[in-house]
């Protein structure tokens, strides 16, 4: 398997130096990034061995042989922290190979496989340090897994397809199964880049011969540059929440996917999928639609030229909701993911939901309850809030989760207090410690544990060998305090 992965890697850096064309390329060498799984499954193993260690050893053989006016770069994600969407670090800045090469190595020996998937928004980031809107760029994905946070890799690599000068992704599947597979090829795929897995020797066996082996094309001629009089790009077009309105951007918490349907009934095309967007069409009439991801709609009728800007801008008649958790006890340090709000149209019954703190989402006007759930205390909610949202209106609301800090302790009858390890603490919600449902949280004797207000049954059991019988008792945890609740054994 190390070998034919070997082969992968080869294959993708002879492609990033190859595009450019052999009279360009002593004037500005191949630029590629490399974007690293470092994901916690990477631990997992392929013909015996883990992930990480046979891409670790095949770096370190490729690395030794990139040309040495390469300019190469490392992104890792996933490697430094449990359940962090934003866990993405630049460990290897772009340079000639030949002075890079030692710091890829030692980058991905360092690596600690432990936390999410953020592939797509690594893919990004790469291209932004590749300035991809300013030269030709080759980001080369490694990942063992599909996007694991709430992002669209396909709808990315168009973007970048669309708004870079030259930008090509290449993806590396490492033991992929099909339906892995075909979330991520997209990115390749929309890019005009290749996908490879090397979920076992034979498929990768074959995908070399079919492209290594096959007879080289000619580089495609130069293209010939537009009429003076041509526009690049012919058509912009933005969205608002009403007549009059400010335009909406990223920040405004929603995704717009914009198409264009020619008058002449030919095929609809698809276009970027950002709230403002500048395209190129062919000169002629269309219908200009945005899509929503929260279901609205809205089109116009426009004609496109080959000489003049066409701008439009489309009315949604939704409104926006911005919503804050807000914790009394700041000593949970908590990331975004540990929130998560549950949405509710009351009137329809659609639902979504949206893991971040503070939420600001552009929905369709009309009655909302919005639940938060603090995922990190066990999937308890602090509370819910209803809203009434109106078509160009920003509805804003917060939600206080009143933590507490909590500490167990259990004593003797004598008034010896149990050690940390000589004693277990089980708490369930309400006044029964025999519910499994209201299962909260298990610890051992001095760790504090989170919880919001409420009664809570508490179960102590000894582990210092005495064989004694549990205790338990029934408590009151009150809002945004620390409290210390005892337990004796008889």
């Amino acid at each position: 398997m190390h070998a034919h992965f070997l082969k992968v890697f080869s294959l993708f850096f002879s492609i990033a130096c190859a595009a450019t064309p052999v009279a360009a390329q002593d004037a500005s060498p191949g630029r590629a990034m490399i974007v690293f799984d470092g994901s916690g499954s990477m631990w997992g193993q392929i013909d015996g061995k883990a992930k990480i260690v046979t891409a670790r050893e095949t770096l370190a053989e490729v690395a030794g042989r990139l040309p040495a006016s390469l300019q190469v770069g490392l992104i890792a994600y996933g490697h430094n922290r449990k359940g962090d969407c934003s866990d993405i670090e630049t460990l290897v800045p772009t340079g000639p190979a030949a002075t890079q090469a030692s710091a890829l190595v030692a980058s991905v020996r360092a690596l600690n496989p432990k936390g999410k998937t953020p592939l797509t928004e690594a893919v990004r980031r790469a291209a932004g340090e590749l300035r991809y809107q300013e030269d030709k760029a080759t980001v080369i994905l490694i990942t063992d897994g599909i996007e694991t946070c709430e992002a669209d890799p396909c709808a990315v690599a168009t973007e970048l397809e669309s708004l870079g000068i030259d930008f090509t992704a290449h993806v590396i599947g490492f033991g992929l199964s099909d339906e892995e597979s075909r979330q991520v090829s997209c990115l390749a795929d929309n890019t005009g880049g290749l996908f490879l897995n090397a979920s076992n020797a034979s498929d990768l066996t074959q995908a070399l011969q079919q492209t290594v082996a096959a007879a080289p094309q000619p580089l495609p001629a130069p293209p010939q540059p537009a009429p003076a009089v041509s526009l690049s790009k012919n058509l912009s077009a933005s969205v608002s929440l009403e007549d009059g309105g400010p335009a909406l951007t990223d920040a405004d918490g929603v995704r717009v996917y914009w198409s264009a349907v020619p008058a002449n009934g030919s095929e609809e095309i698809n276009l970027i999928a950002l709230p403002e967007i500048t395209a190129r069409l062919e000169p002629g009439s269309y219908q200009i639609v945005a899509r929503t991801d929260r279901g609205s709609s809205a089109s116009a009728a426009v004609t496109v030229s080959d000489t003049e800007m066409t701008e439009v801008n489309l009315v949604l008649g939704d409104g926006k909701i911005d919503l804050a958790a807000i914790l009394s006890n700041q000593d949970l340090q908590l990331f975004d993911t540990d929130f998560r709000w549950d949405i509710e149209n009351t009137v329809t019954g659609e639902t979504f939901s949206v893991y971040t703190q503070n939420l600001v989402k552009v929905v369709p006007s009309g009655s909302y309850s919005a639940r938060l759930v603090i995922t990190r205390l066990d999937k308890m909610s602090p509370g819910s809030v209803d809203l009434d949202v109106a078509t160009g209106e920003t509805v804003q609301a917060e939600i206080i989760a009143p933590t507490s800090k909590v500490l167990f302790r259990a004593f003797n009858a004598d008034g010896s207090e149990l050690t940390k390890f000589d004693v277990r603490f089980g708490v369930y919600q309400g006044s029964s410690t025999t519910n499994q449902d209201a299962w909260v949280k298990g610890l051992i004797g001095g760790d504090p544990v989170f919880l919001l207000p409420g009664q809570y049954a508490v179960r102590a059991e000894a582990w210092d060998g005495s064989k004694r019988d549990p205790v338990s008792n029934v408590v009151e945890v009150t809002p945004a305090s620390d409290q210390t609740i005892d337990l004796v054994f008889p």
